[in-house]
C-alpha cells in the first residue's frame, strides 16, 4: 500500500490537472469563436470601442468558469489581411479589425496556471513573475467580415 498510494495520487493529481488545462483550452477557443462572430458584423457596444466590446465578450465567456481564470491576463489581437493566402503566411497584415469583406485572424492567448509542480515540469514553462509553471493556451479563429456599410 505505501508503494501505490504516492504512485497513485501522482496519476489521479495528473489526470486532474489534464482535464482542468483541455477545458480551460475549449474554454478559450469558444471564447475566440464568440467574439470572432459578434466582430465581424461590425457591431459596436454603445460608449465603448470594438476593441472593449470583443474583450467584454471574451471575458464574459471565459468569467463562466468561475475564479481559474484571472481576466486581466487576457490578451486577444486582431490582424487584417486582404485575402485567405495571405493570413495563411502571416505576413503583411496590419493591427486592427478591418473593414468589409477583409480576413482577420483573431489572436486570444491566456497564461494557464498550473497547480502541480511536477506536472509543471513535464509540459509547463516557468514564469519568474508570478514564480510558478504555466502553460500558455492560444486559440486563433480567421474570418471574413461580412459585407458591412
Amino acid at each position: 500500500m505505501a508503494l501505490l498510494v504516492p504512485v497513485f495520487f501522482l496519476l489521479l493529481l495528473g489526470i486532474t490537472e489534464s482535464c482542468l488545462v483541455m477545458t480551460a483550452q475549449q474554454l478559450l477557443e469558444n471564447a475566440a469563436f464568440n467574439a470572432s462572430r459578434l466582430a465581424k458584423t461590425g457591431y459596436v457596444a454603445s460608449g465603448s470601442t470594438q476593441t472593449q466590446t470583443v474583450l467584454q465578450v471574451v471575458t464574459n465567456e471565459l468569467s463562466s468558469f468561475g475564479t481559474f481564470f484571472d481576466t486581466s491576463k487576457i490578451t486577444t489581437s486582431a490582424t487584417t489581411y486582404g485575402t485567405f493566402a495571405s493570413s495563411g503566411s502571416g505576413a503583411g497584415g496590419t493591427n486592427g479589425y478591418g473593414s468589409a469583406q477583409q480576413i482577420v485572424v483573431y489572436t486570444v492567448t491566456y497564461p494557464w496556471k498550473l497547480f502541480t509542480p511536477m506536472l509543471g515540469q513535464v509540459i509547463g514553462t516557468w514564469n519568474v513573475a508570478t514564480s510558478s509553471w504555466v502553460v500558455n493556451l492560444s486559440s486563433q479563429i480567421v474570418v471574413r467580415n461580412e459585407p458591412y456599410g
